[in-house]
């Protein structure tokens, strides 16, 4: 469904630069999207290598006992945990994601990774928002996202099922 949507909407991108911009313009949007694709590949190649061997040195047992559906409410905290502390872009996160849930994790811990991982994340925090946002506005921005993690963590599991 996401490769049909994506060309879907490449064939309308190309239709209106093609409108507007004639040959030349496709012509340059082809090569800066080559261009993009040459500084991420790298990154995407890595995360994915690093998603597999993460799922073979982690025994799914063990992914299982700490962060799958039956775990309780430890897994969501470790879930957010990890999502707040480890400090990597979607390159890296999204496919040890999917390998971490390809492998017995359940889709609350997740779901509290990707939450924490995407409002209270420690590094961005200490690196970015206090230094030019100041200490009160990150400590303030933090403590109201706070429960946000653990409240995707505990919901989840009960909307996914009115999808499935």
């Amino acid at each position: 469904m996401t490769l049909i949507a994506l060309a879907i909407a490449l064939a309308v991108a190309s239709a209106v630069v093609y409108r507007r911009h004639g040959v030349s313009g496709v012509s340059d949007g082809l090569a800066l999207g080559a261009g993009m694709l040459r500084q991420v590949l790298p990154l995407m190649l890595l995360g994915m290598v690093l998603a597999g061997f993460t799922r073979v040195a982690l025994p799914e047992d063990l992914i299982g006992r700490w962060l799958g559906e039956d775990a309780g409410v430890t897994s969501v905290l470790l879930g957010a945990a990890a999502g707040a502390l480890l400090p990597a872009g979607p390159y890296v996160m999204m496919p040890l994601l999917g390998s971490l849930l390809g492998a017995g994790a359940g889709v609350g811990p997740i779901a509290a990774f990707m939450t924490a991982w995407s409002i209270i994340p420690v590094s961005r925090t200490l690196v970015w928002e206090i230094p030019f946002l100041g200490g009160a506005f990150a400590a303030s921005r933090t403590l109201v996202s706070l429960p946000f993690p653990f409240a995707s963590g505990f919901a989840v599991p009960y909307v996914i099922k009115l999808f499935e």
